[in-house]
């Protein structure tokens, strides 16, 4: 008799599987499942779990918000330092918006994170700077700094420039008045991108900025800014139109000399984005007024050009 070849399919144990298609397959399931499940597969899955939640050399802090309770948060935590003590390389973190750190947290990862050239923080919420004062002194790398600026801690960018030499990128955003604009020209020689936008800017720290004594600037972003004037007002609305025209003329002529520096602004335009401007046009004629007188500026500074 012939004997029959009996093949069996031979399936690889869990832990051989591909880390990073593992990784990939596991960044579908649900955060709760990455938190609570995957990790206890096997050691190859609490590395790919890993390398799910941080991947790319980032240190995403954000997706903290995300959970509900704090048996996730404690979990979420448990993990984070797990990656922080395996992985040596990270470069950028990314704070949560909603969920603060405490102090000793920060002062933990920053002491474990020496090669991070990236702190991103929330834009849009002012956390308390003395959060990062003392993580800063680790930080030393760092080129990208980006948070919303507490007006009850002025010490924030003189500490970042004595800590962080190499700065290159600097987003804030808040109250930027002359003594902050000061602290960044001479603070950050070195920087190329500044981004102030959605702030509200005293029109002398504008007027500083566009001095060009940031020698190795190449963008300067003021968008959706509101334009302050001595008396705290918004000069830029269309209950300042004639003060509006000059300014914005004014403001445009001295932007127009930095040629190597791309300005991004919304002066002289109509902009809905800005908080409470929309309020001030009380009917259709104040809006066509100022549209009308915007676009006699503009042709003025067109003839004196010619």
């Amino acid at each position: 008799m012939r004997k029959k070849n009996s093949s069996k399919l031979i399936i690889p144990p869990w832990g051989d599987f591909d880390p990073f298609l593992l990784s990939h397959i596991l960044s579908f399931l649900p955060l709760h499942d990455q938190l609570f499940v995957t990790p206890y597969v096997s050691c190859a899955w609490l590395t790919a779990t890993l390398d799910t939640l941080f991947h790319n050399s980032i240190l995403d802090l954000v997706l903290i918000d995300e959970l509900d309770d704090e048996i996730q948060r404690l979990r979420f935590t448990h993990l984070l330092r797990l990656a922080i003590n395996r992985y040596h390389g990270w470069v950028s973190i990314y704070l949560p918006r909603k969920y603060m750190l405490s102090y000793f947290a920060m002062v933990y990862i920053a002491e474990r994170t020496p090669m991070i050239s990236s702190l991103i923080m929330p834009c849009d919420v002012a956390l308390h700077a003395g959060l990062v004062h003392t993580s800063l002194l680790y930080w030393e790398n760092l080129k990208v700094f980006k948070a919303r600026l507490d007006s009850h801690e002025g010490l924030l960018l003189q500490q970042l420039a004595d800590s962080c030499k190499n700065i290159v990128e600097l987003g804030v955003h808040g109250e930027i008045t002359e003594k902050e604009v000061s602290s960044i020209i001479e603070g950050f020689p070195r920087l190329k991108i500044l981004d102030i936008s959605e702030s509200t800017l005293c029109h002398k720290a504008l007027n500083l900025l566009l001095d060009g004594k940031l020698r190795s600037l190449r963008e300067l972003d003021i968008l959706h800014c509101s334009i302050v004037g001595d008396d705290g007002k918004d000069i830029t609305l269309p209950t300042s139109q004639m003060l509006s025209m000059k300014f914005n003329r004014e403001i445009q002529e001295k932007a127009s000399q930095l040629k190597s520096v791309k300005f991004t602004h919304c002066l002289g335009i109509y902009c809905k984005a800005l908080q409470g401007k929309v309020e001030c046009y009380e009917d259709d004629d104040d809006h066509d007024r100022w549209l009308q007188n915007t676009i006699l500026s503009l042709y003025g500074l067109f003839c004196d050009k010619q």
